[in-house]
């Protein structure tokens, strides 16, 4: 059964949302981009906004400059995510990205010029590069605020919708378990489970359906992280990964399974790339904003989940983070 969706929580983005509404029912064919090395609020928002037009009547392509990980890959549309750069689409669409060096290698800036660019995001950090920005710290996903733009276009929600953007929020709060869930969140989460979205299998398909190479890496991992003065941290090397066979992006989760550890105030896992830049992500418990480290770092976030990329080697990439978090306790 189809369902319309709740009324729009607009706040402070209601003349832009109107102004977005405008532009989007405008347009024959919209671009809909997100982040490189994506996690499921870039995908399910991506693919959630994009059924959403498609249901309005539009001609949309979702593209990430990056695969959807396996986890994500049970979401529909997944398997046409593109990665190619705009083309000759009327409407730009960014979502869950701070600013658009996160696209990697989908922006180039002479593709993102000349027509409307939007920008829908939930970082603090958040450049507000398009040319309407709808942004929204509160939100405790991305796949949230689509909710509302579904709404504010009057789209009824169906079950392919509802799937997308349950797996955004669900993705993006581990689980309803972060500070930023909200009872507005849960409401939405509500409503989509109401409208078909099945919330058994995205937990199962999204959290409880590790490979055992990747279950291999977080044990040597786990046995082996180093805790001193409330920080907790550790080491990945490419060596580890192929080992394993294991890219960077699988091993998601880790980061936050350490913050948990009994006196840690915040966690930060660095991963080196094959390139050898090193990937750092940081949690905290809320009281210490790791989203002004990774600010300091070149990269952005939210105060209890940030993160950055930083030169290798991995000795001086893993000095310089635990030095900016130490600066900030």
């Amino acid at each position: 059964m189809k369902k319309k969706t709740g009324k729009a929580k607009r706040g402070s983005n209601i003349d832009v949302i109107d102004s977005v509404v405008s532009v989007l029912q405008s347009a024959s064919t919209v671009y809909v981009a997100t982040h490189a090395a994506p996690d499921g609020d870039a995908i399910g928002s991506a693919l959630g906004l994009a059924w959403i037009l498609r249901s309005a009547g539009k001609q949309c392509t979702v593209a990430c400059s990056d695969p959807a990980p396996p986890s994500l890959r049970f979401l529909p549309g997944s398997e046409a995510i593109e990665s190619r750069r705009p083309e000759a689409e009327d409407v730009l669409v960014v979502v869950d990205a701070g600013d658009l060096s996160r696209l990697g290698d989908l922006y180039v800036a002479e593709a993102f010029k000349g027509r409307p660019l939007i920008d829908i995001d939930h970082h603090l950090s958040n450049t507000r590069f398009g040319t309407l920005n709808i942004i929204d710290p509160q939100a405790a996903a991305v796949g949230e605020m689509i909710y509302n733009l579904a709404a504010a276009l009057n789209v009824t929600l169906n079950p392919v919708i509802a799937t997308c953007l349950l797996t955004a929020i669900v993705t993006d709060t581990i689980g309803f378990r972060t500070s930023s869930t909200t009872a507005q969140t849960l409401r939405v989460a509500a409503a989509l489970v109401d409208a078909g979205a099945p919330l058994y299998e995205i937990v199962q398909q999204s959290f409880d359906n590790r490979p055992l190479p990747v279950l291999r890496i977080w044990g040597k991992v786990l046995s082996s992280f180093q805790i001193s003065d409330g920080i907790a941290w550790a080491s990945v090397s490419q060596d580890m990964l192929k080992a394993e066979g294991v890219k960077e992006e699988e091993i998601k989760g880790l980061v936050s399974l350490m913050r948990g550890t009994q006196g840690v105030l915040v966690s930060a896992l660095l991963m080196e790339t094959p390139e050898g830049d090193v990937k750092v992500e940081f949690r905290s418990d809320g009281k210490v904003n790791v989203a002004d480290i990774a600010t300091v770092l070149g990269g952005g976030g939210h105060r209890a989940a940030s993160g950055c990329t930083l030169p290798g080697p991995l000795v001086e990439a893993e000095r310089r983070a635990l030095d900016e978090v130490r600066r900030h306790l």
